[in-house]
């Protein structure tokens, strides 16, 4: 089991490309992940359909964590944080827990979230700021 709380590896301040405005910023209802997935699906469509799949996985696999694990309020930001390069966070208020891949609280099972979250992006971290902490991960947009 490990978890990853390793702020050299986080995006925020790097130069950022920001391909062609595409971006989502929403507040997440934990109730309500169908609509989460149906308006990353808008969003990424013009991708294709393996790649929507993917990024709509990651993106319900690390809301579901901060539903299932961590405090209120979850913000879901999706955008191109590259030409290149599809970035997902999910912002809760527990900044005292990490995931860690493996394990779960919430059932015997439970746990495979962040092994898919990791096998599908090409790199995945948490940052903590003052009042929240932050779960990212890049997926590599197809060309």
């Amino acid at each position: 089991m490990t978890s990853r709380f390793e702020p050299e590896k986080t995006p925020e301040g790097e130069d950022s490309d920001e391909g062609d405005g595409l971006s989502l910023d929403t507040s997440v209802r934990c109730g309500s992940l169908a609509v989460m997935r149906a308006q990353v699906g808008s969003l990424l469509q013009r991708f294709g359909e393996d790649f929507v799949q993917d990024a709509q996985l990651v993106c319900h696999e690390l809301v579901a964590n901060a539903c299932d694990h961590a405090d209120k309020p979850h913000h879901l930001s999706v955008r191109c944080h590259t030409r290149y390069e599809l970035l997902i966070e999910v912002r809760d208020a527990s900044t005292d827990r990490a995931p860690r891949i493996g394990a779960s609280t919430a059932g015997p099972n439970r746990g495979n979230g962040m092994k898919m979250v990791e096998a599908l992006s090409s790199d995945w971290g948490v940052r903590r700021t003052d009042n929240a902490k932050v779960v990212w991960a890049r997926l590599r947009i197809p060309a």
